[in-house]
């Protein structure tokens, strides 16, 4: 993805791991912009080319330097320009603990599962949503998995106002995410969440783990999965 200047992501490299990289374009590459001096290598997309003066334009030298195969530094003229002189690299990182909320202060709300797990229902929500102390209604939000939880069931639509919410976590507006929550859209959640079901299956009941979300047999007194006792 991209920002004014800016572009971040996450790839791969060749170490076969997961790298996250950011970088922006630096002041000389705007200015060169700016003044319609620059332009892009059609068949080599490393490379840029400083426009010759023309009667139309002046356009004054640019040099870069590097070093060459005996290892002394030299200038040369910027035709062509290697692209990643343009640009400044950024620092970037990730939280130690990912399960916190997005939003500093507060009451940490408990750890919701992992998205993109076949298990991930209303009911899991429903365990999460109702420990929830109503004071909090943002930072319990204010969590990637949840978010991306309520964009994506298949019980209610959020596509068209999940962006309100977004909106207010990003600013810490708490008087929006009241707002948000007395939507219809949210009070008819709150109906579906309000109704207790039982998930059943073909052999009888069944139970979700509150943990790994597993769904077990109602004859089994512990998760299959990680352990975790019953409730």
């Amino acid at each position: 993805s991209s920002g004014i200047n800016a572009e971040y992501g996450i790839s791969g490299n060749e170490s076969n791991t997961i790298e996250m990289f950011a970088y922006q374009v630096s002041n000389q590459c705007m200015a060169l912009v700016r003044d319609n001096i620059l332009l892009p290598a059609r068949e080599h997309p490393g490379l840029a080319y400083v426009k010759v003066s023309s009667a139309e334009q002046y356009v004054p030298d640019v040099f870069f330097r590097e070093k060459d195969e005996y290892g002394n530094v030299v200038t040369k003229e910027a035709r062509p320009l290697p692209v990643e002189y343009l640009l400044l690299q950024l620092p970037t990182g990730t939280p130690k603990d990912g399960h916190k909320p997005l939003l500093p202060g507060g009451v940490a709300p408990p750890r919701f599962p992992v998205v993109n797990r076949e298990s991930l229902d209303m009911e899991v929500f429903k365990k999460y949503y109702r420990v929830q102390p109503d004071e909090y209604f943002l930072e319990s939000l204010a969590d990637i998995n949840v978010l991306f939880f309520l964009y994506t069931n298949d019980t209610l639509s959020f596509h068209d106002s999940l962006s309100d919410i977004c909106t207010a976590i990003v600013k810490i507006d708490r008087e929006a995410a009241q707002v948000f929550k007395e939507s219809p859209t949210w009070a008819t959640l709150e109906q579906i969440l309000a109704v207790d079901t039982v998930l059943t299956t073909s052999n009888g009941t069944t139970w979700s783990c509150s943990i790994c979300t597993l769904i077990n047999d109602s004859d089994k007194t512990v998760c299959e999965a990680c352990g975790t006792p019953k409730s």
